[in-house]
């Protein structure tokens, strides 16, 4: 046991220096180990350690629980492929262990069939090799379901019967993802043998060079995942040992092995090679109306080794209401096609390579000016562009499971309309609190974009003022916003404004307010006061002349006119212009015109006349009374005396006379 305990935490070590920082990883991990209860259970160490390594991976999980444990590999047929699928998993990481007890051989053919069909991302054996004779030989078959699975050519090689310190061969290009951890303690360990320079992590005294000239006395090995199985198995680790997890070892190595081990299995940059999918926008806060609501997206593909990748799968559905703009697309990426359109809401490139250092896309999208854009703007200001590994970017060679996501925030502009209602100077206002005035706002956004009418209103919350907020969307261009029928005014008012007020406001982006303000002008309804005149007692043919009258209406002012008659007995005449709900007091001039020959004017003039003008029907009544000055008296008719009635009768018969005459000689 402490032989293969060793050599596991020399690999665990090895995966720990690839972690480098320390920090939590929200990653799976499966741990299969021998038995640690009856029947054919582990010794107490043996025990011990799988629960020190147990504890060791669980404390660096964003999720201790994300550590799944099973100890039944004694068993015959206790795992299947199904164990490497079902819940909790699928798993990132699988952690095989032995020690004193067999692994039964129907496990050790699904492990390796585990390997070369790549169940997990990365599978790392701690398999003792210190008891061979014990435990049926556990590091031949591992070594053997190794060369299976992953086409590889190893052998067993010596043991070594005591602890020592196994140095990182820095000469292998796999070598910096574990600067962390060197050298490993471990010991009482079974070396392998016939392992390319390069994939040798941890060895016995002088290191080889760099390349793939097998070299013997390996304590730790690694088997990036290009080169497993052709590309198509997973990325494997392996050590014959597992004293790293107990006693003076773990002592050494605690703390240090899972955060290197987690890193190297599944980060990009880690040992096993795995593709990563990242991303990023170049700005994340846009504002529509204008330029502002495009943004470069970069979706980044790692690939640390050296080798291409081919037959690789993106796909990026866009988040609504997000769409790819117009402008150019750039790719640093190799073959296959690549769907990238205009308009289009989502991303797709299949059948492309990942060069050894990597590429790059780059596409405009945009936070499009339209009726969904400016809705979501406010409904879900911030949406989340998700690239889920496994689904959305499948690589024939695993891809590390972590999703890529670049998040965008829509910045809506609002818009503050104030109200104002101003009375005439000389007048009480009324309350007008809880009036209605509806408004009607239409946005232009600088980029020619007209957005439909917003409808609102604005209810006054005191006597005079309201205010209301819209969200109009744009930042840049300009809102008109335009009164539409207002209320009926107070009594005896009108509204000034024709047509109702309007005002144009030039946009700005957030934070900036946006304001905009109406004045409504109330002033006094004007009406008329008819003075209607009439004249009694005068002469049928009528008088002539002018009457002048006088409405004092107190605050609201004076108002004089002339009733002017001509030959007539009647007559009116309106004051014009007179405020309406006026106090007036209508009284005639005393100064009369002169009366008609053989008349004069009453001594008694009319009384006043008090109202308070309406919108029509204001008449104030006048009659004024004429009076005949003498009675009339007939002319006198001289009478005849005797002598001149005789000289008139003759005269009368001598007429007479003449008149027979002369009809008779007719």
């Amino acid at each position: 046991m402490t032989h293969p305990m060793r050599f596991f935490r020399l690999l665990l070590a090895a995966f720990l220096l690839c972690a480098g920082a320390q920090h939590a990883f929200a990653q799976k991990v499966l741990l299969l180990t021998t038995n640690v209860e009856a029947p054919n259970a582990e010794q107490d160490d043996a025990i011990r350690a799988y629960n020190n390594l147990q504890s060791e991976f669980s404390s660096q999980l964003a999720n201790p629980g994300d550590l799944t444990r099973r100890s039944f590999l004694g068993n015959a047929n206790a795992i299947s492929a199904t164990t490497f699928s079902d819940a909790p998993g699928p798993y990132d990481i699988v952690i095989v262990a032995g020690t004193y007890r067999a692994i039964h051989d129907s496990n050790w053919t699904v492990l390796q069939n585990a390997v070369a069909n790549r169940w997990a991302n990365s599978i790392v054996f701690f398999v003792d090799g210190c008891c061979e004779g014990q435990n049926t030989g556990n590091a031949r078959k591992m070594v053997a379901a190794l060369n299976a699975g992953t086409l590889s050519t190893f052998s067993l090689g010596s043991t070594v019967n005591s602890f020592g310190s196994f140095p990182l061969n820095t000469n292998s290009p796999y070598a910096p993802s574990f600067t962390g951890l060197n050298p490993l303690q471990g010991g009482y360990i079974t070396y392998i043998d016939n392992v390319p320079a390069n994939n040798a992590l941890y060895v016995s005294g002088a290191l080889p060079a760099a390349g793939v000239t097998p070299t013997n006395n390996v304590y730790g090995l690694l088997i990036p995942t290009v080169q497993s199985n052709a590309g198509r198995g997973a990325c494997v680790f392996a050590v014959v040992d597992i004293s790293i997890f107990d006693g003076n070892p773990w002592t050494s190595n605690q703390g240090k092995i899972a955060p290197a081990f987690l890193n190297a299995a599944t980060s990009e940059t880690g040992a096993c090679g795995l593709p990563k999918v990242s991303k990023r926008f170049d700005k994340t806060d846009l504002y529509l109306g204008g330029s502002d609501n495009t943004t470069l997206l970069t979706i980044t593909l790692s690939n640390s080794t050296p080798q291409a990748i081919n037959n690789v799968n993106l796909t990026d559905n866009l988040p609504a209401p997000l769409l790819v703009a117009a402008g150019t697309v750039g790719n640093t990426c190799t073959a296959g096609t690549l769907n990238a359109d205009a308009g289009a809401n989502a991303i797709s490139y299949t059948g492309f390579t990942i060069p050894g250092d990597g590429c790059t896309l780059t596409v405009p999208v945009q936070w499009p000016n339209s009726a969904a854009g400016r809705q979501a703007c406010i409904d879900t200001p911030s949406v989340t562009n998700t690239i889920t590994p496994g689904t959305d970017f499948v690589s024939p060679t695993g891809q590390v499971n972590t999703p890529a996501t670049a998040s965008l925030a829509c910045h809506a502009a609002q818009l503050g309309i104030a109200k104002q209602v101003v009375w005439p100077a000389n007048v009480t206002p009324v309350d007008l609190t809880g009036s209605n005035f509806p408004v009607s706002v239409v946005c232009t956004g600088s980029d020619g974009v007209v957005s439909p009418a917003i409808d609102t209103s604005i209810t006054l919350d005191t006597a005079t003022t309201g205010s209301v907020s819209i969200t109009p969307v744009i930042s840049s261009g300009s809102c008109v916003v335009t009164e539409g029928t207002r209320p009926a005014p107070p009594a005896n008012h009108i509204w000034v404004e024709d047509p109702a007020p309007s005002v144009s406001v030039t946009m700005s982006a957030p934070p900036t307010a946006n304001s905009a303000q109406l004045v409504n002008t109330l002033a006094r309804a004007n009406t008329d006061i008819t003075i209607s005149k009439t004249v009694a007692g005068g002469p049928a043919a009528g008088i002539s002349g002018s009457f002048s009258f006088s409405a004092n209406c107190g605050v609201d002012g004076s108002f004089n006119t002339t009733v002017a008659l001509n030959g007539s007995n009647a007559g009116a005449m309106a004051i014009m212009n007179v405020p309406q709900g006026a106090s007036c007091t209508v009284s005639e001039d005393p100064a009369m015109p002169a009366a008609p020959a053989g008349y004069a004017w009453s001594a008694t003039l009319p009384a006043p006349v008090s109202l308070v003008t309406a919108a029509n029907g204001n008449t104030a009544s006048f009659t004024n009374t004429l009076v005949r000055t003498a009675p009339a008296v007939p002319a006198a008719v001289p009478m005849l005396d005797s002598v001149k009635l005789l000289w008139m009768a003759a005269a009368v018969a001598l007429l007479g006379m003449l008149l027979l005459r002369r009809t008779q000689r007719g």
